[in-house]
């Protein structure tokens, strides 16, 4: 069995015309209706579509993602594949309740890597996603092979997906991977001649945003340079919606401080300034692939401009993240990028390359701890969304703390304490941080309260050193809870 997972892009780059037939292609992919990128199709012996395969991924390709679209195809056909080394051989539709049990007992002890019990959460989805399609949708059989109960529990469960554990760092921790790190200075404040990284400042900068606005990795690696513009005037914070780069694409407003503000823009005039330039050739060549902007509405936060031959219009705050990767706009030096982060090829670098910035620089923070003697102890492992959780740790403190000392005044001045229902949820730290992580539900924010606590890490001053300004956390606290001190 062949698969293929449609791509537009690779049709313009391709496609060539078989005698006989004459298909515009680029016009037929680009038509009203048509497939959009990333669904599989799957090849048979013969050259042949396959079923069932073919027809169930065009049905959940209507309300899933590229992303999610590959990761389900890849669990199928190694489901697929343990299936046809049985003996007898089965397929999918013949499966028993005993094959598909036999899989999930090959996958989770026997293969020679087991998967964990979230990576089988995930094949189980695929798996009951496939059935409930086969019997409710296309009637291919008259009931799933293996009983599930009402609370949705089956035969296929295994294993108990324990909470996402609450990593975060002490100030001495991001300061050293930060400093030395990032931007590849030794412990004294010195430069490091042996350092060589052509990015430091971007690396830095997308670090900090992280950590001073608990933006996710998708989220602040997707922003376009005209969403976070340069410093104000009055230096005050600059507002960011976000609606389709978040998660579950929930709206929700971050707030960016002047201190990061301005260290973004001496990247923006300097690193990806000389990024912007040595690419305008290589962008060029891509230009039919790409979303060319011609028209910025700064007012409303709208683009136009073409695509694959197609004028098109665009919220800012709508466009997907792929769709900002290939938006590009004509500058002083050719095309351009719009993405506020760039690499070496001009493009808006991906998720996987901020993961290996950070594991460099982590490696880089335990060498040099180690060569100095220094007596600070670096976690064994630092991720990108370990910044998030040091932010939610810190607002969640510093809100708790606001509000203890409003209750206090309030209390020495009337002799009493806020006792409205509305005046604890104007102020609750708790669903204040809620909305600021843009959480769906309360329960993820939950796993934050058990860290509510003082540490070296979550104090007003440690922030205010993070960007050596006069702006700190203790100001976005503030004006969360500001009106009703007011």
């Amino acid at each position: 069995m062949d698969y293929f997972f449609t791509s537009r892009g690779v049709v313009r780059r391709g496609y060539e015309s078989l005698p006989g037939i004459d298909l515009d292609a680029v016009q037929y992919t680009n038509r009203d209706k048509a497939l959009k990128d990333g669904i599989p199709f799957f090849l048979g012996s013969d050259m042949r579509p396959l079923e069932p395969h073919c027809s169930f991924f065009y049905e959940i390709a209507k309300s899933l993602q590229p992303k999610s679209l590959q990761d389900y195809t890849y669990d199928l056909l190694d489901l697929d594949d343990f299936l046809a080394t049985l003996d007898p051989p089965v397929d999918l539709l013949s499966a028993s309740e005993d094959d598909l049990i036999a899989y999930r007992d090959y996958c989770t002890e026997y293969r020679d890597e087991p998967i964990g019990p979230a990576t089988w959460k995930r094949r189980r989805t695929t798996i009951n996603l496939f059935y409930d399609w086969a019997v409710e949708e296309a009637k291919l059989l008259e009931r799933r092979p293996y009983y599930r109960k009402k609370n949705g529990r089956d035969v296929l469960s295994w294993g108990t997906t324990t909470e996402l554990d609450v990593r975060h760092l002490t100030y001495e921790q991001w300061w050293f991977l930060d400093r030395v790190g990032l931007r590849g200075l030794l412990p004294d404040g010195k430069a490091d001649p042996k350092f060589r990284s052509p990015d430091a400042l971007r690396n830095s900068c997308g670090a900090n945003l992280s950590i001073t606005t608990g933006m996710r990795l998708r989220e602040f690696s997707s922003l376009l340079d005209i969403e976070v513009g340069t410093p104000r005037r009055d230096r005050s914070v600059k507002d960011v919606e976000l609606q389709a780069i978040a998660k579950f694409s929930i709206p929700r407003t971050v707030e960016i401080q002047d201190a990061t503000l301005g260290e973004i823009d001496w990247y923006r005039r300097t690193e990806r300034a000389a990024c912007i330039r040595k690419a305008a050739r290589n962008l060029y060549r891509h230009r039919d692939d790409l979303f060319v902007v011609d028209d910025v509405d700064l007012r409303r936060m709208k683009v136009s401009g073409w695509w694959y031959g197609r004028r098109r219009t665009y919220e800012v705050k709508a466009m997907k993240a792929p769709l900002r990767r290939i938006t590009v706009i004509e500058g002083d030096h050719g095309l351009e990028a719009m993405a506020l982060f760039v690499g070496r090829h001009g493009r808006m670098i991906s998720g996987q390359r901020w993961e290996q910035v950070l594991t460099a620089a982590h490696a880089r923070t335990l060498r040099i701890a180690a060569e100095h003697h220094l007596p600070l102890e670096m976690p064994n492992r630092i991720r990108i969304h370990d910044l998030r959780h040091t932010f939610a740790v810190y607002m969640l403190e510093q809100l708790t703390e606001i509000v203890r000392a409003q209750d206090a005044e309030q209390y020495r001045l009337t002799g009493r304490v806020p006792a409205y229902a509305a005046d604890h949820m104007s102020r609750n730290p708790f669903l204040t941080v809620q909305r600021l992580l843009g959480h769906q539900h309360p329960k993820s924010t939950m796993r934050y309260l058990t860290y509510r606590r003082k540490t070296n890490s979550l104090v007003t001053q440690a922030v205010k050193a993070w960007n050596d300004k006069d702006r700190t956390y203790a100001d976005l606290a503030a004006r969360q809870v500001g009106t009703w001190g007011a």
